[in-house]
C-alpha cells in the first residue's frame, strides 16, 4: 500500500548508470492513479464560518448559505435574501519521521473559502388566503465553495543505509554506502465548486431542494530529493532528483435534499449527492542532475473519474429558543470509484487503477456534531467535532482517518452578520521521495495538522 500513499510516481526512461555494478536496467514503475482518485473523492460540504464553528453539522439545520454546497433543502428556510462572503486563513504543520529523524515544517496561506447569494421569493397570496399552508416560498442560490485544500509543505531528512535513489533505476546494489537524503515536498491547489441551487418551503414543515455543482480540480505536487554519500571506491557523489505533477480537471455533480420539521424545535434532514463525473488531465515529470541516468521525462495522461455517491442524514434540535444541537452522518463507498479511458487511450493504466481501488479501498462513515448557544440576543458561541472515516481496507487502527475540532463566535442583527470560526484538522499521511520495485523505498510517516480560521460577512436584503 505504500506506493499508493507516495507523493508521486512518474514514468521515467532508464539510461546507462555510470556508477552501477550492472549494465542491465530494471523497469521503472509507471503511474498509478488510485491515490489521486481517493484524494479527489474526499471532499467536505462547503460551509460558512457559522457551520465551520459547529463542526460542519448542517444537514438538518438549514437557513444558512452553507446549504448551497450541503443540503440544498436548507435554502427553503430562508426568510430574506442574503449575500455572504468567507475568506479563510490556512496554517499547516507537518511533523515527519524519516529514517528515524524527526522534522517539523510550517506553511500558511490565505484563500477565498466561500462566496454566494440567496434570493428569497415569497409565494403570492391573495388577501385573506392562508399564508401558512402550501408552497409558502421559494429560494434560489448561486455560490462558490472551496471543498478541499491541498496546500502543504514538508521537509525531512536522514541517513539511509538501505537504499539509494539510484536503486530506482537499477534493482541491484547501486554501489553506494550510507548516504544522506534531504527531501522537500511542496503541494498546492484545491477542489472547488460553483453551485446553482433551489428549494421550496411547504407549510413550514417540509423543505425540498436540489443543486447542480460544477467542480474544478487544480493541484500541483513538487518533490526534490538531494542525496549525497560515498561510493564503494571511496569517492563521493551528490545527485538531485526532481518530481512534478500538475493536475487539472473539471466535473459535474448534483444533490437532492429534504428537511422535515414535525415541530418547530426539531428538524430531520437527508441529502443525496451524486458521483462527480470528472475529466482529468495529468502531467507527471521527472528529472535528475545526473543526466546519464535521467535527463527529463514527461508523462501526459488524460482520464475520466467517477467518484462515489455520498448519502447524508442529519438532525437538529432547538433548546429553549437559546441553544441548538446538531448531528450528521455520511456514508461513502470509496471502493465504487471508477476510472475510464479517454478515447481508448491508456487502458493498462486504467485497469491498474481500478484494480488498486478494489484491492485497497472500502466504505467509510463520517460523523459530525455541533452546538450553538445564544449568550445574548445578538451574540452566539459555537463548538463542534467531526471524524472522516478511513477509506483503507487494511487500516484497522484508523490511522488515516481525519479528525476535526472547531469553535466560533457570531454576531447577528436584523441586516448584518459576522461569524468567526477556528478549525483544527488532524490526519496522517506518508511520503516517499522515490519508489523501488521491491517496495523497500524509504517512507516518511507524517502527522498533518491544519489550523484554519474562517471569517464570514453576511448582508440581508
Amino acid at each position: 500500500m505504500k506506493k499508493i500513499f507516495s507523493l508521486l510516481v512518474v514514468a521515467a526512461a532508464t539510461a546507462n548508470y555510470v556508477h552501477a555494478q550492472t549494465t542491465t536496467p530494471q523497469p521503472i514503475t509507471f503511474p498509478t492513479y488510485a491515490g489521486d482518485g481517493l484524494r479527489f473523492s474526499q471532499t467536505n460540504y462547503g460551509s460558512s464560518a457559522r457551520f465551520k464553528g459547529m463542526g460542519n453539522a448542517q444537514i438538518g439545520v438549514g437557513g444558512d448559505i452553507s446549504s448551497l454546497g450541503g443540503n440544498p433543502a436548507g435554502l427553503g428556510l430562508f426568510t430574506r435574501s442574503e449575500f455572504v462572503l468567507t475568506p479563510e486563513f490556512n496554517g499547516t504543520n507537518i511533523k515527519a519521521d524519516y529514517l528515524n529523524n524527526n522534522t517539523s515544517t510550517n506553511k500558511s496561506q490565505v484563500n477565498l473559502n466561500q462566496i454566494g447569494v440567496v434570493f428569497h421569493m415569497p409565494t403570492y397570496r391573495s388577501k385573506g388566503q392562508d399564508t401558512q399552508t402550501g408552497v409558502i416560498s421559494a429560494s434560489i442560490g448561486l455560490g462558490y465553495n472551496r471543498n478541499n485544500d491541498y496546500g502543504l509543505e514538508s521537509n525531512f531528512s536522514g541517513t539511509n543505509n538501505t537504499s539509494s535513489v539510484y536503486n530506482m533505476f537499477y534493482e541491484e546494489n547501486a554501489g553506494t554506502l550510507g548516504n544522506t537524503q534531504q527531501v522537500n515536498v511542496l503541494r498546492s491547489g484545491s477542489v472547488s465548486e460553483f453551485s446553482i441551487a433551489g428549494a421550496i418551503n411547504i407549510s413550514n414543515q417540509i423543505y425540498i431542494g436540489a443543486n447542480l455543482g460544477l467542480v474544478s480540480i487544480n493541484m500541483n505536487n513538487d518533490s526534490h530529493l538531494y542525496e549525497s554519500g560515498n561510493l564503494a571506491n571511496s569517492t563521493t557523489y551528490a545527485v538531485d532528483y526532481y518530481q512534478n505533477q500538475e493536475v487539472k480537471g473539471s466535473g459535474v455533480n448534483g444533490r437532492i435534499g429534504v428537511i422535515f420539521r414535525p415541530v418547530s424545535e426539531f428538524r430531520i434532514g437527508m441529502n443525496l449527492q451524486t458521483p462527480t463525473w470528472f475529466n482529468i488531465d495529468d502531467r507527471s515529470a521527472g528529472s535528475s542532475s545526473d543526466k546519464a541516468v535521467l535527463d527529463e521525462e514527461i508523462y501526459d495522461f488524460s482520464y475520466d473519474l467517477r467518484t462515489p455517491f455520498k448519502g447524508s442524514l442529519g438532525a437538529s434540535y432547538v433548546i429553549g429558543g437559546r441553544a441548538l444541537i446538531s448531528a450528521d452522518v455520511d456514508f461513502i463507498d470509496y471502493s465504487s470509484m471508477r476510472f475510464s479511458s479517454v478515447d481508448g487511450v491508456g487502458i493498462g493504466e486504467i485497469n491498474n487503477a481500478n484494480n488498486d481501488v478494489k484491492a485497497l479501498y472500502k466504505s467509510a462513515v463520517n460523523y459530525r456534531v455541533g452546538a450553538e448557544v445564544k449568550v445574548t440576543d445578538l451574540v452566539s458561541l459555537r463548538g463542534g467535532y467531526g471524524i472522516n472515516g478511513t477509506a483503507y481496507k487494511d487500516d484497522s487502527k484508523n490511522q488515516f482517518q481525519s479528525k476535526f475540532y472547531s469553535g466560533g463566535i457570531g454576531y447577528r442583527n436584523k441586516n448584518y452578520s459576522i461569524d468567526l470560526a477556528y478549525q483544527r484538522v488532524e490526519t496522517n499521511s506518508t511520503f516517499s521521495p522515490y519508489l523501488l520495485q521491491d517496495f523497500n523505498e524509504p517512507v516518511a510517516q507524517a502527522k498533518n495538522n491544519k489550523n484554519n480560521v474562517f471569517l464570514t460577512f453576511g448582508v440581508r436584503f
